[in-house]
């Protein structure tokens, strides 16, 4: 099993809808097992994917019977209704989640996560996870058992802020996972300076790596958003689901 993780220190560069839409077209269309791990707060994935209000990954992370919990693994995973598409929901309890697992004396609770997974690891072809924007415990759990992290950003100054302090941040997760390949996704592209600015900085100054193909700005993913749908289901034939099926592409071929 390969596990991508989806995320970027800054708000509203479109991880869910990354994430979400992954899965999607990893499941659905390529027929690839595929287990969601909603890591963020806001639950918006388990939301997408028909799972409302479950702490799934609170209870895997907190009480796992290899923690002295009551819970194994394939005890917070839920079905959905697409196909070879399973999830490990979340909610707003995460945030809790993160400030009692730093509250453990025990340098083994960033590697939680991981051993959990060790459980399932012949169930699912690949572990896509939804982070939130905090590095905190949760999060950094998640990274150092990724095989690839995706870090979605839009144009604008603090976007690369963010993208340095990302990079600064993952020196620390390498000294645990020396493994873990990371690539910028260019979202909500258009035909600006500003855009091609912080497309010429990706390419030539950020140091990672990038994905050959830009995500662009589209009101079907704002439409697909508000019927709580992953994007591939709202609009299989808009031009930026297309994209997103050449971003699996590369995954499939670079990742395995």
């Amino acid at each position: 099993m390969k596990v991508i993780a989806v995320m970027t220190p800054k708000g509203g560069v479109g991880k869910t809808t990354t994430s979400n839409a992954l899965t999607y077209i990893l499941g659905q269309e390529i027929g690839a097992r595929v287990l969601l791990v909603d890591a963020d707060p806001q639950g918006d994935s388990s939301t997408s994917f028909g799972i409302e209000d479950e702490q799934g990954l609170t209870n895997l992370l907190e009480n796992h019977i290899t923690a002295g919990g009551r819970y194994s693994t394939r005890d917070v995973i839920r079905h959905t209704k697409y196909s070879n598409v399973d999830i490990i929901p979340a909610n707003g309890y995460l945030t809790c989640t993160a400030t009692n697992l730093s509250n453990v004396n025990d340098s083994g609770q960033i590697f939680r996560f991981k051993t959990a997974l060790e459980e399932i690891s012949e169930d699912y072809d690949y572990c896509v996870c939804d982070c939130g924007r905090l590095l905190d415990v949760v999060i950094i759990n998640i990274l150092v058992t990724a095989d690839l992290l995706i870090a979605p950003v839009k144009p604008g100054g603090f976007e690369v802020s963010a993208l340095e302090n990302l990079n600064k941040q993952l020196a620390t997760i390498r000294t645990y996972n020396h493994n873990v390949e990371v690539k910028i996704l260019l979202n909500m592209a258009r035909n600006t300076l500003a855009f091609k600015g912080m497309e010429t900085w990706v390419k030539q100054r950020s140091g990672l790596g990038y994905f050959s193909t830009n995500i662009k700005q589209s009101t079907v993913i704002e439409q697909a958003t508000l019927k709580k749908l992953p994007l591939p289901e709202h609009a299989k034939k808009a031009d930026v689901t297309a994209s997103y099926r050449k971003i699996v592409e590369e995954i499939v071929r670079e990742v395995g």
